[in-house]
């Protein structure tokens, strides 16, 4: 099984992310934003959450989002990290 991690949950990043999704020999690791959004609420109930540091974890935390990690956390985790940022 290869462990895919996505690096930004845009419209690129959760295209990949469902993608991934349909392989059968790939699982989505996690998912790293930015935004304690609507967004990142609806995709935890899909994915493990992950946040580029920990200056961020603050806001997550304060919406009720939980984070599993930071992105160094995410790598390490991961065969295969999929950068889907800007």
């Amino acid at each position: 099984m290869i462990r895919v991690g996505i690096n930004g949950y845009g419209t690129i990043g959760r295209r990949v992310a469902n993608a991934v999704q349909l392989q059968r020999d790939m699982k989505v690791v996690g998912i790293v934003k930015t935004r304690p959004d609507y967004v990142a609420r609806v995709a935890s109930s899909r994915f493990s959450i992950f946040v580029p540091d920990e200056s961020y974890l603050k806001a997550f935390d304060d919406a009720g989002i939980k984070v599993k990690g930071v992105l160094s956390d995410l790598i390490r985790m991961s065969d295969v990290v999929v950068d889907a940022t800007p």
